[in-house]
């Protein structure tokens, strides 16, 4: 046997007695570890001394883990029906923005107009559960003019189409304008033809007053010439004068 040999027996050797001193320490104290639990004593976590408390322990690990299961076990219960309220609810919320956008196609404002559907409710709050309640509608928000307002998308097609009027109006007023400014000429040109009109009336008028008036003076001249010179032959006569 080599020295190397040797020295590995005598290590062995060593670490047997070193083995078998602390299995026979442990041997001697194990009375402590079948040791009933204290009354005073409060076992602290990672702190058991004994099987008893081991065992209470494990007990008590035992019990939260079925507390534990069966608590999981009601939580998933109530949050798949949570789960399925919260689609339903997904769902009508869906909807209401649907009618939000379009209108409520089963509440209309004229019957006439399909595109008139209310889109807009008052809030309905649940009493029990202070939520929502999406199964009820309350009253239809109205706008400014009293009536209830329509869905978004057709507010903006309605706004499209009044803009495109009042472009189109626009133009007409513009046309319109044009049209006045040439008539205004022309009312201008009529009046200025009116005011010669009338003073060209006048001025015949007074010519024909003048000439009435000088048709007149003469016959009274005429008559008085008339009047005098049968007055003149009368008295010739008289005088024994023969008519010239």
């Amino acid at each position: 046997m080599t020295a190397i040999g040797k020295l590995l027996v005598v290590l062995v050797l060593v670490a047997g007695l070193a083995m078998l001193t602390w299995s026979v320490g442990v041997y001697v104290q194990r009375p402590t570890w079948f040791a009933p639990v204290a009354k005073d004593r409060v076992p602290q976590p990672f702190d058991q001394n004994t099987f008893a408390e081991l065992k209470t322990e494990i007990t008590t690990l035992q019990e939260s883990v079925k507390i534990a299961s069966d608590a999981w076990g009601v939580q998933r219960t109530l949050l798949e029906n949570r789960e399925i309220i919260r689609e339903k609810r997904r769902q009508r919320f869906a909807e209401r923005l649907r009618w939000a956008r379009t209108g409520n196609p089963a509440d209309l404002i004229d019957p006439a107009d399909k595109n008139s559907g209310k889109g807009f409710y008052q809030p309905v709050v649940d009493p029990v559960t202070l939520l929502y309640d999406v199964n009820k509608l309350g009253p239809a928000v109205k706008g400014t003019d009293g009536t209830p307002l329509r869905g978004a998308e057709t507010l903006l097609a309605a706004i499209d189409q009044d803009v495109e009027t009042i472009v189109k109006l626009n133009k007409e007023i513009e046309a319109k304008r044009d049209e006045y400014t040439k008539l205004s000429a022309d009312l201008l040109l009529l009046e200025a033809r009116s005011i010669k009109m009338g003073e060209i009336r006048d001025s015949v008028q007074a010519e024909l007053f003048f000439l009435s008036t000088f048709e007149v003076n003469v016959f009274e001249t005429r008559e008085t010439v008339l009047r005098r010179e049968r007055q003149l032959r009368a008295r010739l006569k008289q005088l024994g004068v023969d008519d010239p």
